[in-house]
Order: C-alpha cells, then structure tokens, then sequence
C-alpha cells in the first residue's frame, strides 16, 4: 500500500501527490495555514481499522472520537506505552479534522506539506485519497490538492489521516532510540501561482582574488515565468541583482561574484539573503526568501577544507527528543540545546539518525554549527540486500538532500547509521553524490566492522567514519589512513562515565587526517514517566527521578548516554566537554613567583581554524586564600592555530607563608561567552603548604592506655580507641562526640553503571572498604619525645555480606543495576581481600601520621581504586578541599577542573567522587568537627556510605570506562600489586586552628547546594 513516491529528479505520480523537492512555499505568511493544533483522534492496537476503516468519508460520524494535538507522539498523549529501538508495537492513529481554503487562493495551486509522521501514512481529503509517504518518517512529503478542495472557499474541508506503525521499509527508521509514533512534526497548507519554483539550488565556489562566485539554480512548474534575483549582504546592502537566464524549458539560472565576501564558518556565520522574484508576463506572482552562507567544501587529500582551509569540528550526536514532548520537539526546545551546546565550545553536531526538525537547521545556519545530516537507514540490516526494499532506501536519500541542501551549517551528508558495505547503501550515497556534488559523503561504521573493512570502502566514499577507537587504534589510524576521518561516535557515555574524551580529542587535534568527531550523546533520552511504588533513595538506581514516583524512563542502561540529563541539565561530563573543545587553550598549570611586583607570562593558545583572538578578552584576578586581591583585563591577538604570550602584573604579598594563591583567568569574547579558564598555582620557592600540621600547637603528649580488649590514645583533644578483637578504630571528642567511625582498606568504589556493566568480564573489586580483619595484630608503644605509635596488621577478608547492596526497585524491573556484576564479587569473595599493616604516629599536637600498605590475598581482578578509607559518621556532610575542583576526577577525565580551594554538602549532585591533586581535605559536620586529611598533592575521593561517608586516600586509581568498554587506565591485580601510602589525620572540633581558617573560614554549613533530582544514577 505504502508504494514509492520519488525517484531521481522531481517526478509526480498518482493522485496529484508531489514530492518533496516539487514546490517552494512563497514568503508571504498569508499564502500559508497552520494545521497544527486540536485534531480528533483514535488509536487502534493493530493495523487494521476494523469498522473504522470508512473514517476519510465527510459523513463518517467522529464526534465519540478523542482528541490529540499535533504536533504530538500519541504514546506521550496517553494512548499506548512508548517503544524502544526494534520493539515497535503495531498500531493505528486515525487522525481527522476540517480546514478552510482562503478565497484569495483560488486559481492557484495548494499544497499539503507533512514535515515528519511516524511511520507511515495515507492522507485524504474530502474523502479522496491525496497520496500516501514513500520514504522515511523523518522526511517531509508534499502532496498537491488543489483537485481535492471544495469549490465553496468557505467551506470546511475534511482532512483524514491514517498513520501506521509499520509501513514498508519502517525498519529503517529504527534506531537504538525511542521509537515514537504519530504526526510529530508541522503540518502546513500552503497556496503556489499556476507557475511557481518548484526547485532551488545554491552553490559558492571560492573564486582567485579573494571572490566568491555564487551560483542560482531555480526550476520553475511552467515554462512562461522568469526569474529575478537579488542579494543582499549580512548588512542588508544589495549585493547584486540579475535576472536568471534559461537553460532549459523549466530551469533558469545566474551567478552572482561577490568581491571581498564575508564568508560562513562556525565562527563566522555571516548570512546573506538571496530574494527571488517569479513573474508572468512582467507580473510578480511569486516571491521567496532563502537565507545563503557563502561557503566551499572540498577535500584535499586526506585533509577536509572549509574555504580553503583545514578544520576541526568539535561535535556531538543529537536527538531530536524531550522528555515531555518526545520527538515533538519545539523551537524553544531546540534553541536551548545549541545554547548549550555553543556554550561547551561545541561548533558541530551529527543528526544522528536521520534528517532533524527544520529549525535545528536554520538555528545552525545563525548560530553558527556543522552538521553531518543523516539519511535515515538506520535498523533493518536484513532488508539491505532484499531488491523489494532498494526503492525505499534510495527514496530517503533524494527528499534529505532536497530540503537541507541550502543550508550553509551542512557540511557533509552522512548515508545511514553502522550499516554493512552493501550495494543498496553504496547505491544511496552514489544518488546523494549525484543530487549534490557540492558536499562529501560518509558511512558511519561499527568499529570493528570498520577496522577490517574500511580498504574494501569504495573511493567515491569521500570520508572515514569509525565509531569507538581505542587511544592505541586512533594513533594507528592517524598513520594509515589516507582520507579525511571523522569519529561519529566516540567517548559513548553511559551515566557519568565518559572516559577516553580528552586524550582522542588531543589525537585528533592534532593529525590533520582527523576533521573531528561526535560524542555520543548530548543528551539523555528518557521520557517523563510515572511509577506507581516510589523510589528507595537509600538503593542505586538507573534512572533519574524528580520525585519519589516521577522518573525519566531511558529503557535500562539503553539512553543513559548523554552528556546531559533528559531535561538538559548538565552533567559532570558536559564541564569535561566544554573544556576539552575550548578553542581557547591555557597550557601552563604553575608558574614560580616571589614577593613583591612581577609579570607572570601566561601562555594562550588558539585552535579557532579561523578567526584571530583579536576581540577576546583575557580577564585575569589574583587570589589569596579564594578572595580576589586584584583584578583586570588584557587583549589577546593571537592568530589561529598560534600561542601568544602575555605579561600579567602582579604584586605577590609576603609574609603569607602557606597561603593559597592562584592567578584566576579567564578567555571571554565580544559576547560575553566565557570559552576557557585557568586558575594558574602560584607556586612560590621553600613555601610548602601541606606542611601546616608541624606548626599546629602541642598542648601535650598523647597517653596511651591498653588492656586485654583494647588499646586507648588519650590526646588534649580527643580520645582514639581500637578493639584487639577486630580492629575497629575510632576516634571521639572529650565529649565522646564520635569523629573517625573507623580506618580501612580501600578496594573500590561506587560502582559507575559503566563500571558495573563490565564487572562481571573484568572481575572488577566492587566493595569500597574491607571491614573484616581476620586474626588481627594490634601492637602499640610510647615513642620518646612523647609520641604514641600504633599498628593494626592482619588480613582483611572480603566477607560476603558486603557484596554489592541490592538494588533500588523501580518500574516493571528496569532498574536493576548490573545482577551479574554482584554475581562475579559474590563468586570471588573468598579469595579477595589484602594482607598489610596500618600504622599510626601520634603526636604532641593531636596529628596523625598515617600510613599504610597492604597486598592482595589473590592475584586476580581489578582494582577501581585503592588505598586507605577514614570513615566519618552520620551528619558530617560538609566536605572541603583544597585541590582540583569542583569536580570529581580520574585518569583520563580530569581536564575539566581547576585547582582552587571547594566546598560542597553530602546533598550536592557534584559531591561524590575522586578529587585529583588534593592537599588537603576536611570532612565534618555543619559546625566544623570532624577531621582533616593532608598530603602530598594526591589523588582523595569522597563518596555516601549508608549514612555515613567515606573520605579515602587513594594509592591506586582507574579510568571510568565507556559504555562496554573497560577504561585506558586499569589497574589491574597481580602479583606486583602493592597498596601504599601515607597522609596526614588531624582531628578537629568546632574551634579550627588557625590555617584552615585562613584558608576555609569559620565552619559553616554550604550556602549553594546543587540537588536538581530526588535520586538519580550512579550517586
């Protein structure tokens, strides 16, 4: 039923139904007619109408019916569950309503422009059929019904749609992504003259002499009319007029030389307006507006050029999708996303899997973004080769290219999403080659698909497109291949790991092989859904949740991918993003200084492809303690792809020994956008900050205590105890207010969803802490000079009671985390733990020092991290550091943050994590007591442990991995393996010393905590 409505060029077939590229709609709103809006509707759970099969008819009675809008997904409206990836249900949406045709249209043509319906459709009009959708449900179908129209122009013509899930080909539409159904985009009624443009193509050639050469194609439905054109530049001034000449019967065409253009890039996106007048007989009967980047795409080499010159596109993948409106999206929708996206200094984006909303495009046009547009074939291998689907998949290619074709932010056309090599998809970009010369082609290919067949790629095939190189893979890559390459997918986010990011990137930045790459995925894809049991806070969860029964459902593990939530708030992994694209780079993280007036030089580099710093604004203040001193500003003129170096004055205070200063900068642009920043460490000779403990007053020597049952440290301060039985230390104010609910070693973490997926296969460590010590040594002496040294020795087994805590429920068993990663701990919990010692100097001044080193009992699995954990109690959430913040951080993603002095409650979203480069961490309760943990620059981690909190000093550290994907960094046990370190641990109480005062000031509770959720993933 569903047949094949286009073929190459622009070909009308029965029932006056036209293609996509057959008709362009004038300027003037008043030949134009929303239909969105309030239609009657009804679902039916199968494909077949049943005895509503005579609904087109005007008589056939509607009024029991329901309503829906439209635009709209029906599932989000309440009429069937929503689907994911190939688990489309069958169904029917029955759509009806009426519409008026102006009498200021009559003796014209009008047209019905559906601009995306899943999945298939047949429309009517006053009860006869107008024409039915041939490609995909992403393209835009027009059908002409001016035959159709009452002849009375106030009358109400009835409108009748029959949208099915499962047309022919609808597996192509299918993706690893929600599958929605209904009429999702706009529906327009729009009126032509007898003699219209039913065609436009531009096309910029850069010409010698700094010119560009602007070439205007316009077909025209009737042979009588001519056509003028007018240009005008980004200003409005008139940049050439010309009347087209005729090439051919319909055709007419002209050529516009621009000298000195303002060309269109990312950074640039100057737009000129080309205005086209269609006249008859002298007469002006059509008039349309198109919006025109000047701009050349070409290949040289292995090396993509934008206007003659090399570039790096800083991408994403993007849904078209929202969690309330599913892939109804809006403009203020779609607004927000590039604003997001231009704000993490991203200037690309892949429409990943299929053409995108209009507006995407248009906004791209403006704002200045790259675009890989994607014909839809996206699921459906198996009908790849079967010849009944190849007029399918060639019919996807022509409407694509014919709406987006005029869009300067479209840089390349990508033919299908991880498809085998096969002749019906060679096919399709040979067509896409034809219809556009202008621009290059692409197969996006699973990575080890691509790996062993990317030579057997034909050489019209203009750029490489792997998908999840390895580090190791992408330097290879960068050596052997011989045409420009770009990583649609890459750095697969799952939850909030996203490893591999910035070392690809800094790969890619700099072979000039690689045009770039897209992360997967901006945003989360979930749906606004509803439990009927509410959420277990205490229990990990998959999901997002704003309350304790509304959720955003992304079907499992499948859409937790973004780099953002579902609603578009941020995550960590977006930070890491905008900082590792910055096309404003600070390379220096030091520099040396002394008292007194001096330049500090700072280094900035430019990796904008084509404008100059020149505009930009280096803001820059020195800090002392996280308090401005100083502030200004100083210009930047770098050119692109050059360093400058620039002279900020300072005047360095003395006598502020182990005071904490940095040099803050920050890159800001003629907008106001803040591109990059910098705190750069002051670092000044003979200062070293983490020996403060020394200087702490000694009020009097520690007195150690033991018997049978225990051993005791008594300090001015506080009271320290361990049980000879098990081990377990403590630590309590005079006031027996407990501070220290314990020391242990450290074997892991939180498992990430990331981590957890691959547990099993990696025999990842899952426990955070081992409490149980078998046997245990405890052994302790008065040292002279008044000190107390204490050990604890023996073998911390894993006991299988802290295997994995179980999982949060959540709807229809969605959120089960990893089952089969508990298993793998679980089945090595007899043979994990470690052998080791920790020791303890006490001194006269109340510090700790502590140390530690500890072996693996078996040499197997892998570690996330490992170290030694201080176990603080219940209500001591307020967590400061000095170090890299504000967020956590690991090997491999850690560019996103600055060394500065941080403060965060247990509630905040960012306050769980690895802090790389710490000096000193302070964890207590909101009127300062707990305790202090100091060392040597080192990477410390936080993280919610029941109703108590972790605070460990990390020895050994990992990556986070990607989604099925083990990280770069791994630590991997063996017999080599050996746990160590040291650090300092000072008690405290409401009354600080005086240097974390001067660093912190007084205890306080956080004024600013970020809680955007009620519960959500890996927390």
């Amino acid at each position: 039923m569903f047949r094949r409505m286009i073929a190459l060029g622009a070909m009308l077939m029965a029932h006056a139904c036209a293609d996509a590229a057959a008709v362009y709609p004038a300027s003037d709103a008043s030949f134009a007619q929303s239909l969105n809006g309030t239609w009657s509707f009804k679902y039916i759970p199968s494909l077949a109408p049943g005895a509503d099969a005579g609904f087109t008819a005007p008589p056939f009675d509607v009024s029991a019916w329901k309503t829906i809008q439209v635009p709209a997904n029906w599932e989000l409206q309440g009429f069937a569950e929503p689907s994911y990836g190939d688990d489309l249900k069958d169904g029917l949406g029955l759509y009806r309503r009426t519409f008026k045709a102006p009498a200021a249209w009559k003796d014209r043509r009008t047209f019905l422009r559906f601009e995306g319906v899943g999945f298939g459709y047949e429309v009517w009009v006053n009860g006869r059929e107008a024409g039915e959708s041939s490609a995909s449900a992403f393209n835009r179908h027009t059908f002409d019904v001016t035959e159709l129209l009452l002849p009375d122009a106030g009358a109400d013509n009835v409108l009748a749609v029959r949208v099915t899930t499962k047309p022919h080909g609808y597996e192509f539409d299918l993706n690893d992504d929600w599958a929605l159904s209904g009429i999702y985009r706009d529906v327009t009624l729009f009126s032509v003259p007898a003699t219209h443009m039913q065609d436009l193509t531009t096309k910029t050639t850069l010409a010698d002499g700094s010119a560009a050469e602007l070439a205007v194609d316009v077909l025209l439905s009737r042979s009588d009319g001519e056509v003028r054109a007018r240009l005008l530049d980004p200003a409005g001034r008139v940049a050439g007029e010309r009347v087209l000449a005729r090439t051919d019967g319909l055709r007419r065409a002209v050529s516009f030389r621009v000298a000195k253009p303002r060309l269109w890039t990312a950074e640039t996106p100057s737009l000129y307006r080309l205005q086209l007048t269609v006249s008859v007989d002298g007469k002006a009967v059509q008039t349309v507006e198109q919006r025109v980047g000047l701009r050349e795409v070409r290949i040289d080499g292995s090396v993509l050029l934008l206007n003659g010159r090399p570039i790096k596109m800083r991408g994403v993948n993007h849904h078209d999708l929202d969690p309330r409106l599913g892939r109804a999206v809006d403009e203020a929708q779609i607004r927000r996303d590039l604003e997001l996206l231009k704000k993490a200094n991203v200037n690309y984006l892949r429409t990943s899997h299929y053409p995108p909303h209009q507006r995407l495009l248009d906004l791209c046009d403006e704002m200045g973004i790259y675009v890989m547009d994607e014909v839809a074939i996206g699921h459906g291998e198996k009908n790849l080769e079967k010849p009944e689907y190849l007029d399918n998949i060639l019919a996807r290619v022509e409407p694509t290219i014919a709406r987006d074709k005029n869009h300067a932010s479209v840089l390349v056309w990508s033919i299908g999403n991880e498809n085998p090599i096969t002749e019906a998809e060679l096919e399709a970009g040979r067509l896409a080659k034809k219809l556009d010369p202008t621009r290059p082609i692409t197969y996006p290919k699973i990575g080890s698909y691509f790996a062993k067949n990317y030579e057997r790629i034909p050489a019209f095939v203009d750029i490489y497109a792997p998908h999840y190189p390895s580090n190791s893979t992408l330097k290879n890559y960068a050596q052997t291949l011989k045409r420009p390459t770009i990583l649609t997918e890459y750095a697969h986010a799952l939850g909030l790991a996203t490893d591999r990011m910035q070392e690809q990137w800094e790969i890619l930045q700099n072979n000039p092989v690689f045009a770039g790459g897209s992360i997967w995925h901006f945003h989360d894809q979930g749906l606004l859904r509803m439990s009927s049991q509410p959420v277990d806070v205490s229990r990990p969860t998959q999901l997002v949740w704003l309350d304790p029964t509304h959720y955003y459902d992304t079907h499992g593990l499948d859409g937790t991918d973004g780099l953002t939530y579902s609603d578009r708030t941020p995550q960590v992994d977006y930070w890491q993003m905008r900082k590792v694209y910055a096309p404003v780079q600070f390379p220096q993280r030091s520099a040396t200084v002394r008292p007194g007036r001096q330049s500090v030089a700072v280094t900035v580099e430019n990796r904008f492809d084509f404008r100059s710093l020149e505009g930009v604004k280096l803001h820059w203040s020195l800090q002392r303690n996280g308090k401005d001193m100083k502030q200004g500003q100083l210009a930047l003129h770098a050119r692109p792809h050059m360093r400058e170096t620039v002279g900020v004055q300072v005047d360095i205070p003395g006598g502020g020994d182990g005071d904490v200063l940095a040099l803050n900068l920050r890159a800001v642009d003629e907008r106001g956008l803040q591109i990059n920043e910098r705190s750069l460490v002051l670092e000044q000779p003979g200062v070293q900050r983490t020996a403060w403990t020394s200087s702490l007053k000694e009020p009097g020597a520690p007195v150690l205590a033991q018997n049978a049952g225990e051993v005791t440290v008594t300090s001015p301060q506080w009271v320290l105890s361990v049980q000879r039985a098990t081990g377990k230390l403590s630590i309590r104010d005079h006031a027996g207010k407990l501070l220290v609910d314990g020391i242990y070693p450290h074997t892991g973490r939180k498992p990430t969803m990331a981590e957890a997926l691959s547990a099993q296969k990696s025999g990842l460590w899952l426990s955070s802490i081992i409490t149980s010590l078998d046997a245990p040594v405890v052994e302790a002496a008065t040292r002279d000079g008044g000190g107390v040294m204490l050990s604890i020795s023996g073998r911390y087994v894993l006991a299988a009671a802290q295997d994995g805590a179980p999982m949060a429920a959540a709807p229809a068993g969605a959120d089960d985390l990893m089952p089969g990663a508990a298993k793998a701990d679980k089945r090595a919990a007899h043979e994990r733990g470690v052998a080791g010692t920790i020791q303890l100097e006490i001194g006269r001044n109340g510090a700790i020092q502590v140390s530690y080193d500890f072996t693996p009992l078996a040499a197997e699995g892998v570690l996330s991290e490992a170290g030694l954990s201080v176990m603080a109690p219940a209500g001591f959430g307020e967590f400061r550091w000095i170090g890299q913040g504000p967020y956590a951080g690991y090997p491999g993603k850690d560019k996103l943050n600055e060394f500065g002095l941080y403060h965060l409650n247990r509630e905040d979203l960012r306050f769980q994590g690895n802090r790389r480069e710490t000096e000193l961490a302070l964890l207590t309760d909101a009127v300062g007591a707990g305790f202090a943990l100091a060392a040597q620059p080192s990477d410390i981690a936080v993280e919610r442990f029941g109703d108590g909190t972790l605070l460990s000093h990390n020895a050994l550290i990992g990556g986070l991995g990607n989604k099925g994907t083990s990280p770069e960094a791994i630590v991997a046990v063996n017999d080599a393996t050996r746990i160590a370190g040291k650090f300092m641990l000072v008690p405290v109480g409401e009354s600080w010393p005086a240097t974390l005062t001067r660093w912190f000031g007084q205890p306080a509770a956080a004024s600013d905590v970020f809680k955007p959720f009620y519960h959500s993933y890996d927390q």
